[in-house]
């Protein structure tokens, strides 16, 4: 069928002669130098991959430190070996020494011949022993609001060191200090060539593997710790050593990180270095480690047999620069990569409408972001707080609310199912975000596990919104009054339609509240915990409690992978939506903006900003091939040499063909090649197909980097 297709393409698209426009190519900026402008204040917090929690300082970690195992590419269910050469998983059945019960044990057998670098000349073996202190240390640190908790749930069945198996600890009392430190120690051990978790979540845990990719479980050098940050700096940090379980307390909890005060350090055995992380200027610059263990040019996505020959020597991320000077250095060639605000989007086109870009820049569209906006209601609205009135349980008012409106045991939930039906969601979507977002039917979100689309959400109708009002007695009859946080009450405005004594006010409110969630592992856990938990972060703060929805929660974290498990996903967005506790508004969709001698970057949804180790900068043969009639939203053409052989022949032709139809998802077609997505709109279909086998026979000479 495959071979079929390919001779039938060719036969047809070789006797067509199709116009091409032809526009000279500048020259190539710094070809050895990724000039990135993130957006203005977007610096990072922190350097330590242990204090890290957000994207800014994420994405200067992923590119200088390694972790155990890497995604495969855009996958997020799918690993690759780094650190760890392989691991096995075993069901197990031990007790701790401390009592503490293990269900599974991850073994990583760790690769040789790995060293740490920094760019002041310190070099050291990465050992196991490094690998068991990286994550020893963390959950020592466990910083207020930070990270650690992904490592205590699954470990430690629990939340932070205070708290551990159901059993809260005194942190001051040198009983509980001593317990907590030998857990932690037990938790991760290590010999001579592996390291092994031993999990002590009641069940399967599905996101480890997904939690030990990112950059909070990045290895650091214990020796490095001991020599340098202690020995020669001095500063306050762990140095690994437990001795009685009774002094690790004093590194629990910093204020700050000691490898950021009072200057930032790091020495990882990524492929890139620190050189600058300058606040006063704004910018940060890492310089290529030219003995990284993997090599160089990258060897992984994997498209052929051959792999591409180019790198870039240097990686510059700055937030120091406005929009409009972005934009202006961004068109003459002075960045190779962007961060465009939303708002302004159209101006890096030159037709928005036909998806005509400006000269020389590409655009990546669509990409659904793994992250949500949501609106939560208040189940009991503490009138102490109140904007606006708010009145006795069950007590109706035209001038105001009861404290139990949305979360009354018998009527609550068609007052909440009214207003996920008054919400004018595309007229939202349009104007705030150009329609680039989509409405999730629960927080549950497309792109995740699991993500079940067949579960339907609401829409807005106001017929229904009346409906559910109206079996609520008596508040029909009687009317209400409630704030509704001003960026969403325009979007409520047609509650007031429905009856005259309903009435919408645009201002503060502490009946409901917004939030802006980005996932932290590509595992529908992460959401369903967060949004749907009675101990969850957001549904402890609504005063949400379903027993059925709490149930399954704790099946669905405990049940491996399969079948099983998606059933019971299911039941969760299925209940999410009837009892509708909050409501998803949207599902952002991005569009990543690159100068077209960019070469080398793909999307993963997790990723927390720009891996450079597998960029870099050339003009790819057909270099000045465009589609003379782009329809939405085409971008310029990527290069038709998927293999990066320097030709374009029938390995390329079979490779797009095989791939015909894929999408990235959700979930990735297993035939998905993003190198073969030629006109970047994520899907590869006829439009690829043709375009590579226009192009068949030519040829050029790959550039070597100097």
């Amino acid at each position: 069928m495959v071979r079929w297709f390919l001779v039938s393409v060719l036969s047809v698209l070789m006797v067509l002669s199709l116009m091409a426009s032809v526009r000279a190519m500048p020259p190539i900026t710094d070809k050895l130098h990724l000039k990135v402008a993130t957006i203005e204040g977007g610096n990072p917090e922190t350097v330590d991959p242990a204090w890290a929690y957000d994207t800014a300082s994420a994405e200067l970690i992923m590119n200088v430190y390694d972790t155990l195992i890497i995604f495969d590419g855009e996958h997020m269910d799918r690993y690759l070996p780094s650190i760890a050469e392989n691991w096995t998983i075993q069901q197990i059945n031990e007790t701790s020494p401390e009592g503490l019960h293990w269900y599974y044990r991850y073994t990583f057998k760790i690769r040789s011949g790995v060293k740490f670098y920094d760019t002041l000349g310190h070099v050291y073996d990465l050992t196991p022993q490094d690998v068991e202190y990286s994550f020893e240390r963390e959950m020592v640190q466990d910083r207020e609001q930070g990270p650690q908790w992904m490592l205590y749930e699954p470990l430690l069945n629990g939340a932070e060191a205070d708290y551990i198996d159901g059993v809260v600890y005194d942190l001051t009392n040198l009983t509980d200090i001593i317990k907590v430190g030998k857990m932690i120690d037990h938790a991760v051990e290590s010999n001579s060539t592996h390291v092994w978790f031993n999990l002590a979540f009641p069940g399967a845990y599905a996101p480890f593997m997904q939690i030990l990719c990112q950059t909070w479980s990045s290895i650091l050098s214990k020796q490095w710790v001991i020599d340098y940050v202690l020995g020669v700096l001095g500063r306050h940090e762990w140095p690994g050593i437990w001795g009685d379980y009774d002094s690790w307390i004093d590194f629990h909890s910093p204020n700050v990180s000691p490898l950021d005060d009072p200057t930032p350090i790091m020495c990882g055995s990524g492929p890139f270095m620190l050189e600058t992380l300058n606040y006063t200027d704004q910018y940060w610059t890492t310089v290529r480690n030219t003995n990284y263990w993997r090599g160089w040019p990258a060897d992984f996505p994997k498209i052929g047999p051959t792999a591409p020959e180019g790198y870039v020597d240097r990686v510059t991320v700055t937030w120091k620069y406005t929009w409009e000077d972005r934009k202006t250095m961004f068109l003459a060639g002075d960045f190779d990569i962007v961060a465009v605000p939303r708002l302004y989007i159209p101006e890096m086109y030159k037709d928005y409408s036909m998806g005509i870009l400006q000269d020389g820049i590409r655009c990546i569209y669509p990409l659904p972001a793994l992250a949500v906006d949501g609106l939560f209601f208040m189940f009991d609205i503490n009138p102490a707080t109140a904007y606006g009135k708010v009145y006795p349980p069950g007590e109706f008012h035209e001038d105001g609310i009861p404290r139990d409106f949305f979360g009354n045991a018998t009527w609550g939930v068609h007052v909440r199912r009214a207003f996920a039906y008054a919400f004018d969601y595309d007229s939202y979507i349009k104007e705030a975000y150009g329609g680039d977002a989509s409405h999730p039917a629960s927080f549950i979100i497309p792109g995740l596990p699991y993500y079940d689309p067949t579960v339907k959400g609401y829409y807005y109708n106001l017929t229904k919104a009346a409906q559910e009002f109206q079996q609520v007695p008596g508040l029909w009859e009687t009317g209400f009054t409630i704030a509704v946080p001003s960026i969403y009450a325009r979007f409520f405005e047609g509650i007031g339609s429905l009856n005259r004594k309903f009435h919408i006010i645009s201002g503060q409110s502490t009946a409901m509240f917004l939030i802006s969630w980005l996932a932290d592992y590509a595992d529908p856990h992460n959401f369903a915990y967060a949004f749907y938990y009675s101990k969850g972060v957001f549904a402890a703060w609504q005063g949400y409690c379903n027993p059925t929805m709490d149930n399954l929660i704790k099946m669905g974290i405990a049940t491996p992978d399969g079948p099983e498990r998606a059933a019971i996903y299911e039941q969760i967005q299925l209940l999410a939506v009837a009892d509708s506790p909050n409501l998803p508004i949207v599902q952002p969709i991005g569009r990543h903006f690159e100068r077209d001698w960019v070469v080398g970057w793909y999307y993963n949804p997790i990723y927390p900003g720009i891996y450079a180790y597998n960029i870099w900068k050339w003009y790819y043969q057909p270099q000045a091939e465009l589609d003379t009639t782009p329809t939405y939203p085409l971008c310029n053409y990527l290069p038709y040499d998927v293999n990066y052989d320097g030709k374009v022949d029938i390995k390329d032709v079979s490779t797009t063909a095989k791939s015909f139809g894929a999408t990235p998802g959700p979930p990735i077609h297993p035939r998905w090649v993003f190198r073969c997505d030629f006109n970047n709109d994520r899907k590869i279909d006829i439009k690829d197909v043709s375009a590579v086998a226009k192009s068949f026979g030519k040829t050029s000479t790959p550039w070597t980097y100097p």
